[in-house]
């Protein structure tokens, strides 16, 4: 399961663990940067993981592609 909520600046996508074995992972995205954090029980803090957009996005990209090597293309869109 997971939930996607939208504010003015900020996604906010929770994925839950079905099984209830882990924690929520939660991903924040921004115009300039992605953060992805999970809480850790033993540590009593948040693990957190920092990425541009773009890395995020590569990503995405990688659960879809076959074993490899990939260069991606990031092109702007500008008016």
């Amino acid at each position: 399961m997971f939930t996607v909520e939208m504010d003015f600046d900020e996604i906010e996508i929770t994925v839950l663990d079905d099984s209830g074995l882990n924690e929520d992972v939660k991903i924040f995205s921004y115009d300039d940067g992605v953060f992805i954090r999970q809480w850790n029980q033993k540590e009593q803090l948040y693990d957190v993981i920092q990425m541009t957009p773009a890395m995020y996005t590569e990503l995405m990209q990688a659960w879809q592609s076959p074993e490899g090597a990939f260069l991606t293309n990031h092109s702007r869109n500008l008016k």
